[in-house]
């Protein structure tokens, strides 16, 4: 990584500066990108975007979460939630429809006090034509891509204990598996869990119980601590 000669930069919050993806922009684009951005802090519940709701001007854009969490959820009519993920400090969003202009597919939803930095549609459209910046928004999709096409690969192929220590290990590294796995203590409870494994309760109760067993996890109250990286994914690696 550049060394970051930036005030604007060297004031970013570490996970942030050290983002896999940020990080391997140039240090003009990291510039560039932070320069043009502004910072929003959400409310406790607030959205930072709804699914189908259009992008709105000064209202949305690509953000970096620069402190607190975020849940990314999809409603269906009947009124029931699936949570599908969360974003963490350090982690980009809110790209997809920049790029293919249709509305937002998801709820992104501020869980406690959050603060963002946004780059506006307008700027974001600007940046696009810089040749290397379009290459490394290319390069996110398809990371995204890769995550997405491995999490339906999961549904339809592997047991539930080996997707739920496959999506532990996600957790662990900010569904960046190219990071490695980074954070030993997960705060996620265990509905919000089943709800990104589409599994009952009970369920994955089962599954954590057998994980924890075999040494690669423990739990406590809303919170899932991976004792040993080895053992989870060796059960990430299972059928």
């Amino acid at each position: 990584m550049q060394p970051l000669s930036n005030p604007a930069l060297a004031n970013l919050p570490q996970a942030v500066t050290q983002n896999r993806w940020f990080s391997s922009l140039s240090l003009a684009l990291q510039n560039a990108l932070i320069a043009s951005s502004r910072r929003i802090v959400l409310r406790d519940g607030q959205l930072a975007m709804g699914q189908g709701q259009a992008v709105r001007k000064r209202r949305d854009g690509l953000m970096v979460l620069l402190e607190g969490s975020l849940k990314v959820s999809s409603t269906h009519a009947s009124g029931r939630e699936a949570i599908l993920s969360f974003v963490k400090p350090g982690q980009w969003f809110g790209e997809l429809a920049l790029m293919d202009g249709q509305s937002h597919a998801r709820d992104v939803r501020s869980v406690g006090v959050s603060e963002v930095l946004m780059v506006e549609p307008e700027v974001f459209a600007r940046l696009m034509q810089d040749a290397d910046f379009a290459g490394h928004m290319a390069e996110l999709m398809s990371t995204r891509t890769r995550l997405l096409l491995s999490l339906v690969e999961d549904f339809a192929m592997r047991s539930a204990r080996t997707r739920t220590a496959r999506r532990l290990v996600l957790l662990a590294c900010d569904d960046d598996i190219r990071s490695g796995p980074v954070r030993k203590d997960l705060d996620i409870s265990h509905d919000a869990l089943a709800s990104m494994l589409g599994m009952t309760r009970q369920t994955l109760a089962g599954q954590l119980k057998a994980l924890a067993e075999a040494g690669a996890i423990s739990q406590g109250y809303g919170r899932i601590t991976i004792s040993s990286t080895v053992a989870l994914l060796a059960e990430a690696a299972g059928n």
